[in-house]
């Protein structure tokens, strides 16, 4: 056998012709391997055509035999290029029975795995190859993603033929119209929520932000132990802050309905009706009878993240992900610009996990102190940007006409056309695609020693030699970046290899609260502001946006006490507004708040 046999790729070519013969012979053949052969499976063209022209007969559920192919390939102008009626008679004179198609079928299959296996140990190879020290984590996790979607026989494709998911979308349609006002995802146990958002939907990557102390923990375990205690599914938590330990003392305070802290302290009663280990027994029966996998390594890298949470899926089945929380994570690269890159590349990359397996992922977020420096302190979808903002009277310079417009006189409009810097350093014309005011905050007015000037809160971003510095880090003396000239008649829209003079920062004082406002530059995410290199806020991905707001924390004498309003900011596919939900101190749990009016009683 020569050397060149050896490097044909994994084929059994006998195996497809008993197949398609077996397929072509008894009508019922192709029900038992419709579910999980695909055309690209075999090896040979011609032979996926043929298998094509089968699966469209099936799907017009008209009869498939040696006559209704033929004449299917010769529509479609592939019966030459296929073997004419001599090879399609040949196919069919190979098998005498169809008995034993699924054999034939997974053979066929487990070539084309290898053949993916070959292909893909290849691309991996070669990005090994060509990789530095630094995309080591990035090829990583392309290897594993490659791997994962070879076993689970998933089909990477660009775009899919709508035609190929009506009679899915049908069934789904159908299915929803006969349970009327039943939940579609994953439930929250909490009834006007879920009654807003039908639930937390697959793919869809959920926001739960507060300030500290709120309840954004005990919020998220509620929904955990609903949907693992009523609706058995299976639920994962990657606990950044909290110990397992901890997280299931939260579990069993809220079943059981304990004082935490009396549990945590083990001042329990053990006797009478109050007995508190026959209710601490009663909730570990039932915590046993749940799929709950707790993870609380402190793994913060995104990237072993993600590689858990596939492991998992695989392993073990998983119907919702919890991440606890954001600020706590890590993109698993070291090079971000800044805090408001980072982030965004962390909830973009959660947004992909939950496409790709198809699950809720919900993520929990921390406001920062902006929020409690404006009143009233209820949050704000601008509080999850984790950019800072400018005054209104900041002037943006368009890159079309030179012109110099006030930032608060460009809201509502889109694709702006702008100046932002580069990667090398050069001054590019770029677009606004969104600029937006962002309520009020505390600013500050910066001035450089050749005489601009500009007024930013004290989180915003500036460019320093060392990246992205917000605002409060600078200090007198600092050099930021700014542009020598804009010059709005060059053809490329660049500048010289000069673009930037690094100017010198000789005051920072405090103003006043005003109205601010920010933008969002896709790509490059800076602008050109009073002349000054500034960076954009980054869009958010999240599919849903949840706010827990209560008054009673800013207003001690509100008559709301222990009132938590749910906020959904966003709902990209459904309603927004407000929910309310009684916040039990003592459990630190959520109730709906006909259920604490009926413990009241």
């Amino acid at each position: 056998m020569s050397q060149n046999q050896y490097k044909l790729p994994p084929q059994n070519v006998e195996a497809e012709h008993s197949l398609l013969g077996s397929l072509m012979i008894d009508k019922n053949a192709i029900v038992k391997v419709v579910d999980f052969l695909k055309a690209r499976d075999f090896y040979k063209r011609n032979h996926q055509d043929i298998y094509s022209a089968i699966l469209t007969l099936f799907e017009r559920r008209e009869p498939i035999d040696l006559l209704s192919v033929s004449s299917l390939l010769k529509e479609r102008g592939q019966f030459e290029s296929t073997g004419g009626s001599t090879y399609l008679s040949e196919l069919v004179n190979s098998v005498p029975t169809a008995s034993h198609v699924t054999n034939y079928a997974k053979i066929v299959q487990k070539k084309r795995i290898l053949r993916d296996l070959i292909e893909s140990s290849q691309e991996i190879g070669s990005l090994a190859y060509e990789g530095s020290d630094g995309e080591v984590d990035n090829i990583l996790d392309f290897a594993e993603r490659k791997i994962f979607s070879i076993s689970e026989h998933s089909m990477s494709q660009s775009f899919v033929l709508v035609k190929d998911s009506l009679e899915e979308t049908f069934e789904r349609i159908d299915k929803l119209s006969k349970f009327e006002g039943s939940i579609r995802g994953v439930p929250t146990g909490f009834h006007r929520l879920d009654n807003m958002l039908s639930g937390f939907q697959k793919s869809d990557l959920v926001i739960l932000a507060a300030r500290p102390s709120l309840g954004k923990s005990s919020l998220a375990f509620n929904a955990v132990l609903n949907a693992a205690i009523n609706q058995k599914a299976s639920v994962g938590i990657f606990s950044l802050e909290m110990s397992r330990d901890q997280v299931v003392d939260r579990f069993i305070s809220s079943i059981a309905n304990i004082d935490l802290w009396r549990l945590r302290t083990g001042q329990l009663s053990e006797s009478g009706d109050d007995n508190d280990f026959q209710r601490i027994q009663r909730a570990l029966s039932i915590l046993s009878e749940t799929k709950i996998y707790v993870d609380d390594s402190a793994t913060s890298d995104i990237l072993q993240m993600r590689a858990m949470a596939r492991r998992l899926q695989a392993d073990k089945g998983l119907d919702l992900l919890v991440v606890d929380y954001l600020q706590l994570m890590d993109s698993g690269r070291n090079n971000y610009e800044s805090m408001v890159q980072q982030m965004s590349q962390i909830s973009r990359s959660l947004k992909g996990l939950a496409k790709e397996l198809n699950i809720p992922v919900l993520a929990l977020s921390q406001l920062s102190r902006a929020v409690e420096q404006r009143t009233p302190q209820i949050p704000r979808l601008s509080d999850l940007r984790e950019s800072g903002c400018l005054a209104g009277d900041t002037l943006i310079h368009l890159s079309d006409t030179g012109e110099l417009v006030a930032i608060k006189d460009l809201v509502g409009h889109t694709d702006v056309p702008i100046y932002s810097m580069n990667e090398d350093y050069r001054v590019v014309a770029s677009k606004m695609s969104k600029i937006f005011p962002t309520g009020k905050k505390m600013i500050y007015r910066l001035k450089t020693r050749s005489g601009k000037k500009i007024k930013a809160s004290a989180n915003h971003p500036f460019w320093k030699v060392s990246g992205w510095t917000r605002l409060d880090e600078l200090k007198v003396g600092d050099h930021i970046a700014t542009p020598k000239r804009l010059d709005i008649k060059s053809s490329e829209n660049n500048m010289t290899k000069a673009d930037i003079f690094w100017d010198e920062i000789v005051s920072i004082e405090p103003l006043s609260v005003e109205e601010v406002y920010d933008a969002t530059v896709p790509g490059l995410h800076n602008f050109v502001a009073n002349g000054i290199i500034v960076e954009n806020s980054i869009e958010q991905d999240a599919d849903v946006v949840l706010f827990i707001h209560r008054e009673d924390k800013y207003r001690p004498e509100s008559s709301r006490k222990n009132i938590a309003d749910i906020i959904i900011a966003k709902h990209r596919n459904g309603p927004v507004g407000k929910v309310e939900l009684f916040f039990d101190e003592k459990t630190a749990s959520f109730k709906n708040m006909e259920t604490h009016y009926e413990d009241q009683e």
